[in-house]
């Protein structure tokens, strides 16, 4: 593992404490993360907020948010909490590992510092790693893109800046991509690595008042404000979405 200057890894979670430990934490400490760098953000209102406080004894920072609903407001609590341009890296509770286009597990401080310069060096607050696991997309891509693209939030890496302010709730990912887009004209995106995660599982903050009626409100929001940036359609399943559309 190489040494790299400290970071702050920052986890939101939300009645997931056991999958949290058994997940991230545990992936965390065997990639050399001192538990004093890690930040789990949990609400006042978590049935397991017991649990999480206990981490506390392991030296982990824990958190409470208060009148806090949702992953959009939790991104703006965190947002809150931390400095004007300090850089720390937001991960899922259940991040298990983080792999390369060859699906060979990759130095996870490498690729954070890494990302780091080359987001300093471009003027660009929103990094990202491909969205899944799935080495042959992966393989079509160009190594790093720039442009607007998609970022999932299970792994992200940023600049904090105050004037980012979600509106939403449940479309924080792609409103994350316009507002930091429209910020600095630039999103650093590494193509050729992905984490090891679960995406689209019941529970945490993602899943907190979650259902096809808030989504729907949320994308057409964004839509309705963002028109340039990304458009509503609606797939066959009925379902609507929200797509990005592509600036370079």
């Amino acid at each position: 593992m190489s040494k790299v200057e400290p970071m702050k890894f920052v986890i939101p979670s939300y009645k997931r404490c056991e999958k949290l430990k058994k997940k991230t934490l545990t992936y965390l400490d065997k990639q050399g993360v001192s538990k004093e760098d890690v930040y789990i953000f949990t609400r006042v209102d978590d049935e397991q907020l017991s649990d999480y406080i206990k981490l506390r004894d392991d030296g982990y920072n824990v958190i409470v948010a208060v009148d806090v609903k949702g992953i959009g407001k939790t991104h703006n609590y965190i947002t809150e909490y931390f400095d004007e341009g300090e850089y720390i890296i937001e991960i899922d509770d259940d991040m298990t590992g983080l792999i390369d286009n060859f699906r060979v597990e990759v130095d996870f401080l490498k690729v954070c510092d890494t990302m780091k310069s080359k987001m300093f060096e471009l003027g660009a607050s929103y990094g990202s790693t491909y969205q899944c696991d799935n080495i042959m997309f992966m393989s079509q891509c160009k190594e790093y893109t720039y442009d607007l693209r998609y970022c999932l939030g299970c792994l992200r890496f940023r600049y904090v800046r105050k004037d980012i302010v979600l509106e939403t709730n449940y479309s924080e990912d792609m409103e994350n991509c316009i507002l930091h887009y429209i910020r600095d004209g630039v999103i650093l995106k590494n193509n050729w690595i992905a984490p090891k995660t679960t995406n689209y599982v019941q529970g945490g903050c993602a899943a907190d008042g979650r259902n096809e009626e808030t989504e729907k409100i949320d994308k057409m929001i964004l839509a309705n404000k963002y028109p340039d940036y990304c458009k509503l359609f609606q797939r066959k399943s009925g379902k609507w979405d929200l797509k990005l559309k592509f600036k370079s």
